[in-house]
């Protein structure tokens, strides 16, 4: 239903979608302070699609295919981005029909005009800024190096802060032989050139960096392992404040596995990744019984705490089509997290994720249910009809506000 607000009799303004409100304009004008991590609302961002056949394109399975319509599996995403505000020259057409006939545009990360776009957003809804992912299997891809330079550029444009999350989750122990040599090299050349700017997060004047996947996959990186990473870059030169991303029951490892606790409790701030933990059903209770003892814990350990907070998510497509769709209930299962870890005072917030369309966890610009594919092959879902294509980043803006009064 329309709006319909009206001034002194004056003009009639519309507003025919829904809007999360977005944050006071003084608050998000304003540049923000990379000296400190406390207070920060952070996204994690992958910027990972790419035209097909520039490697990384993760809009399909198979990579150099231009995404279109097949069986369930060979798609790797469940929604689609809303591509309007996007420039022309960082688009590329696929082969998805929307209701209209046309077919469905999709973006390149390292297209400038992308990054650009995004950073824009975050200035405008009160966004500190992101935790890029650097994924290990990647550091070599000169695609991501160019998109570090990128984000350097908007961040310092609109006032915003960054810093860089290595993602280690895909690292097996049997294959570790280089692991630890491969990134020390790659945080000294191509991370450590980048604190010098003034949009580089800071704590306690080290530059911020997270180590991310420790423990959530035991198959894969073993407790001694994790231990060699983090203290190695630890004591790297510049010398990092260092985030540690766990596994969700991270607590019950002081028992059942003390090696990894010992080396998660090493960490300057510890976050569990929750992802995949809960859902609208059970959220209050994994808060109750999670989320405030984990914040207790921490405390006592003298270590910082950062709750993930999503807005949905789903992967059916890129499970062959099995299941129903995720649901994001009308925004608020989104807005009950966001509620909720405001009155634990967090050291910051991560927004798990910035656009990360394969798991349908993305706050940005998305299309609505009736503008998406409604060909059933594979099968798409959407946001709510009258929502506004940034209702979820506009909605996390409202809280971001919020906690930086907390912690004014």
């Amino acid at each position: 239903m329309a709006i319909i607000l009206t001034r002194y009799l004056g003009l009639v303004l519309l507003f025919s979608f829904v809007s999360a409100k977005p944050a006071r304009l003084q608050d998000r004008a304003s540049s923000i302070d990379a000296s400190s991590i406390n207070g920060k609302f952070l996204f994690g961002y992958q910027g990972f699609f790419r035209r097909p056949g520039q490697g990384n394109d993760h809009w399909s399975i198979n990579y150099g295919e231009i995404p279109g319509p097949s069986n369930p599996g060979a798609v790797q995403v469940d929604m689609l981005p809303a591509v309007e505000q996007y420039p022309n020259e960082c688009l590329f057409t696929s082969n998805f029909v929307l209701p209209d006939g046309s077919k469905a545009k999709l973006y390149e990360s390292n297209c400038t005009g992308i990054v650009d776009t995004h950073f824009r957003w975050m200035q405008e809804n009160s966004i500190d800024g992101i935790l890029v992912q650097r994924f290990y299997g990647d550091i070599g891809d000169a695609s991501f190096l160019q998109l570090l330079g990128q984000i350097r550029t908007a961040a310092e444009k609109y006032g915003r802060v960054f810093a860089v999350e290595y993602d280690l989750s895909q690292i097996r122990s049997s294959e570790f032989s280089n692991v630890v040599s491969n990134l020390l090299h790659d945080y000294t050349t191509n991370v450590a050139p980048l604190v010098s700017s003034r949009a580089y997060l800071h704590h306690q004047g080290r530059p911020v960096l997270e180590l991310w996947g420790f423990g959530i996959d035991k198959t894969k990186l073993n407790a001694a392992d994790c231990s060699s990473i983090f203290h190695t870059l630890r004591s790297a030169n510049p010398n990092p404040y260092v985030i540690m991303g766990v596994q969700q029951a991270w607590r019950s490892e002081s028992s059942s596995n003390p090696d990894y606790y010992n080396v998660y409790t090493q960490a300057d701030v510890i976050q569990p990744w929750t992802v995949g933990a809960y859902d609208n059903s059970n959220y209050q209770g994994f808060y109750t019984g999670t989320t405030v003892p984990d914040k207790t814990l921490t405390d006592q350990l003298g270590i910082g705490y950062s709750p993930v907070v999503l807005p949905g998510s789903s992967d059916r497509n890129r499970n062959g089509g099995n299941g129903p769709f995720g649901n994001r209930a009308s925004g608020s299962f989104y807005e009950a997290q966001l509620k909720n870890v405001l009155k634990i005072k967090p050291k910051f917030v991560f927004g798990a994720m910035f656009d990360e369309f394969p798991e349908s966890t993305q706050v940005i610009a998305t299309l609505r249910s009736n503008e998406v594919p409604p060909a059933a092959n594979p099968g798409f879902y959407g946001i709510d009809n009258n929502m506004d294509h940034n209702f979820y980043l506009q909605m996390a803006g409202r809280y971001a506000v919020q906690l930086h009064q907390l912690w004014a």
